[in-house]
């Protein structure tokens, strides 16, 4: 997939090509900055800024978009709607204050936590869809891809330094 996507990508800024593969919501900056470190061969502090940079790209977009398609949804499609506002009724009954409590915390944990369905895409879109604090949504999502993007770095110059001296 990656080898299609930077053919796909071929003739672009190396720059352009880490930032637009951090973007997606698959591969997020997890992918994205060894790629850009090994394979586009920028330095680690410009991989680390270009694809912090491409990962974030998409959050503002998600805040602002996904209201309205809810609003869509509610209009056009009542059984979706009707599945959509129980699910989040049986959340909500089951977290009950925790939402409004730690609900910023927890979505600067699923950002930092390496695996699938975690990272930007997701907290971004249950920061909206459990009307926590768009402000304190933002900030955690931001510190969480911060720390993340500097740990995926860690780790990735360490192993492969390590790896050498092998």
């Amino acid at each position: 997939m990656i080898e299609t996507f930077l053919l796909w990508l071929q003739g672009f800024p190396p720059e352009l090509a880490a930032a637009l593969l951090a973007a997606l919501p698959v591969t997020e900056t997890r992918l994205a900055l060894p790629v850009a470190i090994f394979a586009l061969h920028l330095s680690p502090l410009a991989a680390f800024f270009t694809t912090l940079s491409g990962n974030l790209l998409p959050m503002p977009f998600i805040f602002a978009l996904l209201t309205p398609a809810l609003r869509v949804i509610h209009a056009h499609i009542p059984r979706l709607d009707q599945w959509f506002l129980r699910w989040r009724e049986r959340q909500e009954k089951k977290f009950g204050e925790s939402y409004s409590k730690w609900g910023a915390f927890f979505l600067f944990l699923l950002v930092v936590a390496p695996g699938p369905g975690t990272g930007v895409w997701t907290a971004s879109a249950l920061a909206v869809l459990f009307h926590i604090d768009l402000r304190l949504s933002a900030l955690s999502i931001v510190s969480g891809a911060i720390i993340g993007s500097l740990t995926i770095l860690a780790v990735t110059q360490g192993v492969f330094v390590g790896l050498n001296f092998l």
